[in-house]
């Protein structure tokens, strides 16, 4: 059975280090009261690869697993229940800017499933749900 691929990206500029954005970012997973919990530690703790977030998204309640991570620049992770979807997974990036004044944050995600319409709701769910987190994750690093 076929299945329909939809992908996001969101590429925003940073006033912020890469450690400082990266930093916000995982705060932002595992951090604060308002976060996703960790079910599992990662190795290394607490959010490396085998880590375990647990959170909801409206009415689903996603288990996320870390897939990589390389501290400042990259963790990539999929949703491995929960999701309305076959697959679905995201990678986020954090580099400095080229103007080298700051970070360019990138968070993309891929979903996959055999109906297309169901793909591409859960595509625009993800999007608007991760453009929300990269707004949260800016302000935290932008903060003196």
């Amino acid at each position: 059975m076929e299945r329909h691929r939809e992908h996001y990206r969101i590429d925003r500029e940073v006033q912020a280090s890469p450690e400082s954005v990266f930093a916000a970012m995982l705060g932002l997973v595992g951090g604060p009261e308002d976060a996703p919990t960790y079910a599992r530690l990662g190795d290394p703790p607490p959010h490396g690869p085998g880590a375990l977030l647990v959170f909801q998204l409206q009415d689903h309640e996603l288990h996320e697993v870390c897939m990589e991570l390389d501290i400042p620049h990259k963790r990539r992770y999929r949703i491995v229940s929960g999701a309305p979807v076959d697959h679905y997974e995201a990678l986020t990036e954090v580099s400095p800017s080229e103007n080298g004044d700051g970070s360019l944050l990138t968070w993309q995600g891929w979903t996959e499933d055999p109906d297309p319409a169901v793909a591409a709701a859960w595509n625009q769910l993800a999007h608007e749900s991760i453009g929300r987190a990269v707004e949260i994750v800016a302000s935290r690093a932008e903060q003196p």
